[in-house]
């Protein structure tokens, strides 16, 4: 279910994105959410975002997720990478990062935040 605009994934980067959905869930609020992953690739900006939402199928009115995570690179400019979460509203920077493609990116993405979510509180 993840979607990329921008970008035809490469078909390691595609497994690894399906793995996350299906393997990942996490508790929030006595409730079960499932990621989903949004990537967004333009020429001076990539894009990943981790929507997260209840297990139960949405239905055609469903509300937002229950919380995103969005991680922001510039390709040209910069050697960082921003982490926002609407969960905490707090931005992270990582910084010395830097990727040769899109799909280096995505990954690196996927696995912060694999490590964010399933590290014990």
């Amino acid at each position: 279910m993840s979607k990329f605009v921008g970008h035809d994934p490469k078909p390691k980067t595609v497994k690894a994105t399906e793995e996350f959905e299906n393997k990942v869930i996490i508790r929030r609020n006595n409730r079960s959410l499932l990621p989903r992953i949004f990537a967004d690739i333009e020429d001076n900006k990539w894009t990943v975002a981790v929507g997260f939402n209840q297990t139960r199928i949405p239905k055609l009115h469903a509300k937002e997720n229950d919380f995103e995570i969005l991680y922001r690179y510039n390709p040209l400019e910069e050697s960082k990478v921003t982490r926002f979460g609407t969960d905490t509203g707090v931005e992270i920077d990582y910084t010395g990062e830097s990727f040769t493609s899109p799909d280096d990116f995505i990954l690196w993405a996927i696995g912060q935040e694999k490590q964010i979510q399933l590290s014990p509180a």
